[in-house]
């Protein structure tokens, strides 16, 4: 081939690379023999024309250019035509495509007329692990037609393809991306149990360390479960005390999880670490587990007691838990001996406010008027100030726990006259904090149905009472 003629810039003229990138095409049609990096050049230099397209629709039909060369044409000129794959397709039903032409047929198949798995499984012989994670991501995230026309459907056989060809796939293999989207594709679907047929050694570890910057509560539990059913022993005491905190909201649905991952703590004394801190995030979170989710408050106080002895960092702590506890357990059962003993278990010197909700919020099952008397005696020392994370002021936080008992005490007039000098003496100042603590009225209100009577509407506002009793 000639030599190109350089400018006196030393840039190779636009006129010498038309002739060149022609004479490549050209060579190619005749059945001349190109070498491939004269093909990469020629891809390389600038975009196809369509006449040029045409040139290489001509030469995939003729199959006159080594397999290796056409290989090379459809690997770089797939992605602006797809439609050279059924030229070739018609031309040699029996074309060998390399990985490279391969790679390049997924990332650019519509999939409209055919799938790209069903792409793989035809011609994917020489298919490695990019090819592989190429379609995990198309069966994960929709071919191109589906996004474009958002109508994307991972379906049980997409999620069955997608997580054998993850285990296909060689363990050096960096498939995190993959299999991160798995995960949120199957927490999505609420499937998470699927990841346990993940068969990679290492996806346990990876998915362990994902733990940590996982926020929602579903995702959470689902990940959790699946790495406590691997190996318990690599959950952290911190995920530990999330997944006790996350069960006791999900009741009757976790109640088998719950269960086991108690019986992990007990037996492996997890709750009782001198060595190690992470212990009390365990201990904060067993005490109302035992005492409000499974009802055995005496099996609360006796490991409260065994604490007392054994484990007193961050007593005051798990001291608070257990008024919790009791404070919850009055005010269901009604029982008024409960709230003595959970009033005798408040430190007066680590007096916290949502202990004084839960007080307040107890005392109304017998006394409203109880209620209003505690709040008196502390609504004057709590900080007024928002909490910019949660949006809340202690002031706030106690005016809402008076509002919900005195609307359990059907007293509706009471709690809007408390809501009304709570704003005008500026107990309560800001207004995003004014519309939260408003919606208990819409709670009030919804808990009646039709012609309801209070009588009828009250079990229904007693178990929001209960759900206030139940928080953090």
């Amino acid at each position: 081939m000639r030599h190109l003629k350089p400018l006196r810039s030393g840039i190779i003229s636009t006129r010498g690379f038309i002739r060149f990138n022609s004479t490549v095409l050209q060579s190619l049609r005749k059945g001349t023999p190109v070498s491939p990096e004269a093909v990469g050049d020629f891809f390389s230099s600038k975009d196809l024309t369509s006449e040029e397209l045409a040139d290489v629709h001509q030469i995939i039909k003729d199959q006159k250019a080594p397999i290796g060369i056409i290989n090379q044409l459809l690997q770089h000129a797939l992605p602006g035509d797809f439609s050279l794959y059924y030229t070739l397709s018609k031309a040699n039903t029996s074309h060998v495509w390399d990985k490279d032409s391969l790679h390049s047929l997924i990332e650019s198949n519509p999939g409209r007329a055919i799938s790209s798995w069903a792409l793989l499984d035809k011609h994917g012989a020489e298919a490695d692990h990019k090819v592989q994670l190429a379609v995990v991501n198309k069966l994960l995230q929709g071919e191109k037609s589906e996004i474009r026309e958002g109508a994307v459907e991972v379906t049980e056989d997409r999620l069955n393809r997608a997580i054998k060809l993850l285990n296909g796939i060689e363990e050096n293999v960096q498939a995190e991306e993959q299999w991160d989207a798995l995960v949120s594709k199957l927490v999505e679907l609420g499937n998470a149990s699927k990841l346990s047929e993940i068969s990679a050694p290492s996806f346990v570890n990876w998915l362990n360390g994902k733990l940590s910057t996982t926020t929602d509560r579903k995702e959470f539990l689902g990940i959790s479960k699946v790495i406590f059913e691997k190996d318990p022993n690599l959950l952290s005491k911190d995920s530990i005390s999330k997944i006790l905190a996350y069960l006791s909201f999900e009741k009757t649905e976790g109640s088998e999880f719950l269960t086991a991952v108690i019986e992990h703590v007990e037996e492996n004394h997890l709750d009782i670490d001198k060595k190690d801190p992470e212990s009390l995030l365990v201990r904060l979170q067993l005490i109302p587990v035992y005492g409000i989710y499974l009802g055995d408050f005496n099996k609360a106080l006796e490991k409260f007691h065994k604490y007392s002895t054994h484990e007193k960092f961050g007593i005051d702590l798990v001291q608070a838990k257990l008024v919790q506890v009791f404070s919850y357990q009055a005010f269901k059962k009604g029982d008024k001996t409960l709230l003595t003993i959970a009033e005798t278990l408040v430190d007066p010197d680590e007096l916290q406010v949502k202990t004084l909700v839960q007080l307040i919020l107890a005392r109304a099952r017998f006394n409203a008027e109880d209620s209003l008397s505690l709040y008196n005696d502390y609504i004057k020392s709590v900080s007024k100030n928002v909490n910019e994370n949660t949006g809340r002021s202690p002031s706030g936080v106690l005016t809402e726990a008076l509002m919900v008992a005195n609307l359990y005490d059907n007293d509706r007039e009471f709690a809007h006259l408390l809501f009304d000098k709570a704003i005008e003496n500026k107990i309560i100042t800001d207004e995003a904090e004014n519309a939260q603590i408003k919606k208990v009225f819409r709670v009030y209100g919804d808990s009646y149905q039709e012609n309801d009577t209070w009588e009828q509407a009250k079990p229904r506002f007693t178990q929001y009472v209960l759900s206030c009793l139940e928080k953090e």
